[in-house]
């Protein structure tokens, strides 16, 4: 992102790898028909035919002719683990699809394989989980009812390759999926969306062979994400070199879980800008990639617009 002013917004997932399942639904999002999954998966709204005229990118027209790495999204850290889906300890209050709809454009989540089968979890499985290909079905169809959005996933994958790339098979992804050549720029917003490959998965393994999978810290860098007070929220580089054109901004604390009274600390302005505005005067490069815990608590959406010049 350009350090001269505060950059742009597209939709980002962030996907740690999960586990997934099959079946279906009426909605076209389907799950393991022999696992509760504790998710209701909809009906969830009608795919639309052809994009918008005039054209508007992630929510704004001025967003479209921007590149993908001069965007600021809004982004969920494990945003798979909800209250609203009965995960313990949950990260987030409102389960995926909600929180697509409320503005979030970028998801981080983890993927395991259990008993045989791709989930997302957070560490545990019996404390939370959900099929892989079943949130992937799901983020699809969001994608075939908003046509002009742009979703990058970032996976923690505790999965191979070729156990990832199947459930994004099964999830009929495959089409969706931009693959950026390293060194060469990204793409604008409104290439994205009319190419139809408009979804980003990043991972954070570096073991990738294929194009569409790309090693997250070959393009983006992050600053520390294990933070218990808001004191320890700093903006040096962690995983990448502080080089990439991506930066992506942790700002949740852990101590030892995810609270909605830690949250409460750290999502709301004036703490939350200034530190934004800290790490752009620090780095000379503003956030692509605003992380949090429980997004619906404060100021992320102000935050991603201020940085997005809307």
């Amino acid at each position: 992102m350009r350090p001269s002013r505060l950059a742009s917004c597209a939709f980002v997932v962030f996907v740690a790898s999960a586990c997934g399942a099959e079946g279906g639904d009426d909605a076209g999002v389907t799950r393991d028909a022999g696992r509760d999954t504790g998710v209701d998966a909809g009906p969830r709204c009608e795919p639309a035919d052809g994009l918008p005229t005039p054209l508007v990118c992630n929510g704004h027209a001025s967003l479209c002719d921007r590149p993908f790495d001069d965007v600021a999204y809004a982004t969920t850290h494990n945003a798979m683990s909800s209250d609203a889906d009965g995960w313990i300890p949950p990260n987030q209050g409102p389960a995926m699809w909600q929180q697509l709809e409320d503005g979030v454009r970028a998801m981080m989540l983890d993927t395991y394989e259990d008993d045989g089968e791709t989930l997302l979890c957070h560490g545990i499985c019996a404390l939370g989980s959900r099929p892989f290909v079943d949130a992937l079905r799901e983020l699809r169809l969001f994608m075939d009812c908003h046509p002009a959005e742009v979703i990058t996933l970032i996976l923690e994958a505790h999965i191979d390759e070729a156990r990832t790339a199947a459930a994004f098979e099964a999830a009929g992804l495959l089409p969706y999926l931009h693959a950026q050549p390293l060194g060469e720029p990204w793409p604008t917003l409104r290439s994205l969306i009319e190419s139809g490959r408009r979804m980003v998965v990043f991972t954070e393994s570096a073991s990738v062979s294929l194009d569409w999978h790309h090693h997250a810290y070959a393009y983006a860098w992050d600053n520390d994400y294990a933070n218990e007070t808001p004191e320890d929220l700093d903006c040096a580089p962690n995983r990448g070199t502080g080089e990439e054109s991506i930066f992506v901004l942790n700002h949740f604390l852990t101590a030892p879980v995810a609270m909605r009274s830690l949250a409460e600390q750290v999502n709301h302005d004036p703490f939350f800008t200034e530190r934004v505005e800290r790490c752009v005067a620090e780095r000379g490069q503003a956030p692509n990639f605003v992380t949090v815990d429980f997004y619906e608590i404060g100021d992320l959406f102000s935050v991603v617009d201020a940085l997005n010049g809307l």
